[in-house]
Order: structure tokens, then sequence, then C-alpha cells
């Protein structure tokens, strides 16, 4: 028999959970480590409709990149964010897992994931600290690469839009200069805007770029495209399955593992759009 604790070990295996950001919280974060696992999905998000779908499919565990519980609670209510979805999740028997920060600096991890779908070579932490140099596991946060071939700032904007699935996004410095060198950082990666203006790279891929940072990135002649959050990161998710999969198989594990179907980008699916 499966348990919860098992599905948490076979994610430690493939992303430490001792990699977190110290600032960070990542883990089992709501649920019973010995309670029985038949089917798990797996999301970006650990939201009211992940939740839903993780009841409706009878998925006991539900693994998400996001945590649910980020700050600590004051308070377990139904009517506040979001104590309610603990609620709701412990209710409906729905066990949640969540590797955050982890499984971005993770190889194999986000980061790595958008490198390959840019087709990046000579790939190199864009920020990295002592772990780099004695754990294998460990890939740094962000990354710096080369492109196949040089190319426009609006020609890798298009590129990042069709690998990624993104509706838009925004760019900064010309559309038609040159870039060959490119930084990423899923997430918000507004903070690596240093980062990557040291690294000495034409470009920054990453999201939640905000007012600030982007004048810091002009000012210093470095080009920006801000792809969204949510883009950046849902690619980690058929990845983050597919690994679960093989694991199951090596522990001979009667599992049924599955990506959520139910997400998408916030600002697409509650925002609107303006001509």
């Amino acid at each position: 028999m499966t348990r919860v604790k098992d599905i948490y070990n076979w994610i430690d295996e493939y992303a430490p959970f001792r990699y977190a950001q110290s600032w960070d919280q990542c883990g089992l974060q709501a649920g019973d480590p010995e309670a029985a696992v038949e089917r798990v999905l797996v999301a970006l998000d650990p939201s009211s409709e992940t939740i839903r779908e993780a009841r409706e499919r009878r998925c006991e565990c539900l693994v998400t990149h996001h945590p649910l519980i980020f700050r600590p609670l004051k308070a377990l209510r139904t009517d506040e964010f979001p104590g309610n979805l603990v609620i709701e999740a412990l209710l409906r028997g729905v066990h949640v897992i969540a590797a955050h920060t982890n499984l971005d600096v993770a190889r194999d991890g986000t980061n790595d994931r958008l490198s390959r779908l840019l087709d990046l070579e000579q790939v190199e932490p864009l920020e990295t600290d002592d772990i780099w140099s004695r754990e294998e596991r460990y890939g740094g946060m962000g990354r710096t690469g080369t492109l196949p071939k040089a190319m426009t700032v609006s020609e890798l904007a298009a590129l990042s839009k069709r690998v990624l699935g993104v509706d838009g996004l925004r760019t900064v410095g010309g559309v038609d200069r040159p870039v060959h060198r490119v930084a990423i950082c899923t997430g918000s990666g507004g903070s690596l805007v240093d980062a990557a203006i040291s690294s000495g790279v034409d470009v920054y891929i990453t999201g939640d770029v905000k007012y600030h940072e982007a004048l810091r990135a002009l000012e210093a002649g470095l080009a920006l495209i801000d792809v969204g959050h949510f883009g950046s990161e849902r690619v980690i998710v058929e990845p983050l399955v597919s690994y679960l999969k093989r694991r199951a198989d090596q522990e001979r594990a009667s599992l049924e593992i599955s990506a959520a179907e139910c997400e998408r980008d916030p600002f697409l699916l509650y925002g609107q759009r303006i001509e």
C-alpha cells in the first residue's frame, strides 16, 4: 500500500526539500502522512478548483508547486483564505504536498525544464551557493545559456510564447536587437535582474517583472521578456507526473497519477483582454 509519506519521499529524492529557501514553506501542508493513496493529482496551484478536481477524480493526494500555507495562520476559518482551502482539503480527504523553491533549484526542475524548451546550450546556474559543490541534485536558482543561433528579442519572445503556450507577454528593450546569451528564472524572477546583468547575458526571461526592475534592466542595456508567472512554471507539471509514474513503477505501486486539467492563467481566466 502506498502512503502519503511515500509520495513525499519520492519528491524529496527528485527535489530535496532541504533545498527550499529559508522563507519558503514546502512539504506536507495538509493531511496525514500515514494515509493510503491510490490516485495522485499534480497541479501548479492548490486552489478551490484543483482541490475540487482532486475530489471529483477521487485523488487522495494533491501535489502542487505553490504552497497552500505560505505564512503562519492566525486562525483556521471556513470564511478566510487559505484556512478555507485547508479545511476543504482535510474534509474531502485530499492530502496536499507542495514542492516550491526546492523544485526551482533542483536539477530537472522548473528552470531546467524551461531551458530545455528553449533549446539553450552551455547551461549554467544564474545564481548558486555552497550547496552546488556538494549536492548532486542541486542545480541553483535560474539558468544562463546560449541560443543555438542568434535571434532578435521579437523572435525569442515568439518562441517563448509558443513553447510555453502563453497568450501574451511583455518585453523591455528594443525588440529588433539581436540576442544570443540568455538568462531565465521561472516564476517571479525580478529579484535576479542584477544577477542577470552581472552574468553578461543579452536578455532575461522571467515572470512578474515590476516597474523599477524593468527600468533597472533598461538602464543596464538588458532586454527583458516577461512571460508571466503561470506560463513559466506550469511546464513542470507534466515532467513531475512522469517522474512520479516512473517512481511508482519502480516500487510496483498501483497508482493513478495525472495532471490537473482545470488550471488556467488567472489573468486570462478571471480577467478581461482589452483589444
